[in-house]
């Protein structure tokens, strides 16, 4: 392709001034926001790659009464629910041929020092495949608020995609009424109007939201999460101005979120809390993934939104009681000689490779985000239906 240079002709440019990248390292908020990064409270580790749960309801049953000197009367037993699923598995290797790398110079130094291992870029390609397996947990996280997301099997390899247009689906089975315009069981749909007019009253949607959950499984609506568009729409809604009086702004607080990029460049979405709707929070977030590896996965036009336009995802609280991580385990044997270890989640490590001399680098990931409760979510479509 026009443009392209052969890796000695890029490490031997005469002037350099720096290394840079073009778009900033993804972020991995909804990790952080569920406490699923490695070591928080929502991770749980488990042996082998078949996991499963429980299900024992409590109950909103009342006691039954009885007349003096008769007996109890007889209760069936509470029934017990089973959820079993499947841990994803990521398997990826990149192989790094020491006559490529070696006596060359690193990358965004000048022509002169020499790296002689190669040892700055086989760092940046490490921290390449690990970026790839961090956007690998956020996608299935993100889909999982969505309802799921598909698997498209490509030979050995299983590409992530979205719902519906893989080979198969993994399904949250989130309820037909907590997605498109949401029943949420009340009979009527409670997105009864699109957010994209003004004088839609989004204060009552979102009270009976709230109203609809506590039936649902007893967590109150905190929090919903739409992206800038949809934010756009609500600030010249009616509704979230009258309640909030005319005198005010239409917002209590507009806070950008603390969260960085590993460069360090701050994230470009913010909370806000409505005067209006002083309970919930509302996250605002532009966030991109590229899913269909079919294509240059790094394009701006294979980019896919996590909240897409029009569209609002409403929760509670995050805790691990609805909502965790499974990190499941396999064995891996890092070289010839090693005897093998039980690895849980992400694992990394390298093997040397002869004939040519050169080495893989290898990075594996066993997990699953797990939805306990899929009555916490609702994913609605709020405006242009």
């Amino acid at each position: 392709m026009a443009g392209e240079i052969t890796l000695q002709q890029l490490m031997q440019t005469p002037v350099i001034t720096r290394v840079v990248s073009r778009i900033k390292t993804p972020m991995t908020l909804f990790q952080s926001f569920f406490n699923m990064k490695p070591g928080q409270a929502a991770n749980q580790n488990v042996s082998g790659r078949y996991v499963g749960w429980d299900i024992f309801d409590k109950t909103r049953l009342i006691a039954e009464g009885r007349a003096p000197g008769t007996g109890p009367s007889t209760v069936q037993r509470k029934a017990v629910g089973h959820v079993s699923s499947v841990a994803y598995r990521s398997f990826e290797k990149i192989t790094l041929l020491h006559e490529e790398i070696f006596r060359t110079r690193p990358l965004g130094q000048q022509f002169g020092a020499v790296d002689v291992n190669g040892q700055n870029y086989i760092t940046r390609q490490l921290e390449y495949m690990t970026q790839r397996f961090r956007n690998s947990r956020e996608f299935m996280i993100s889909r999982m608020l969505r309802g799921g997301f598909g698997i498209k099997q490509n030979g050995e390899s299983w590409v992530p995609v979205e719902k519906g247009a893989g080979t198969f689906d993994v399904d949250y089975n989130l309820p037909a009424a907590h997605l498109d315009q949401l029943d949420l069981g009340t009979g009527s749909d409670i997105i009864d109007a699109g957010w994209q007019t003004a004088s839609t009253d989004v204060v009552k949607h979102v009270l009976n939201i709230n109203k609809a959950f506590e039936r649902l499984q007893g967590r109150p609506l905190r929090h919903i999460w739409i992206n800038s568009s949809t934010f756009e729409l609500l600030l010249s809604n009616t509704s979230l101005q009258n309640v909030a009086g005319t005198a005010y702004r239409i917002f209590d607080s507009l806070t950008a979120r603390a969260q960085t990029s590993e460069e360090g460049i701050p994230d470009s979405g913010f909370d806000v809390v409505f005067r209006g709707l002083p309970l919930q929070t509302f996250h605002i977030y532009d966030g991109v993934l590229n899913v269909d590896q079919n294509v240059d996965s790094d394009t701006v036009a294979n980019s896919s939104l996590f909240i897409p336009d029009n569209y609002a995802i409403f929760m509670p609280d995050p805790s691990p009681d609805w909502i965790g991580y499974v990190n499941a385990s396999e064995f891996v044997k890092e070289n010839i000689m090693d005897n093998g270890k039980q690895v849980y989640g992400f694992h990394s490590w390298s093997t040397n490779v002869i004939d040519p001399a050169g080495m893989e680098l290898k990075m594996i990931d066993n997990g699953l985000p797990v939805l306990y409760v899929p009555k916490c979510l609702a994913y609605g479509k709020v405006a242009n239906f």
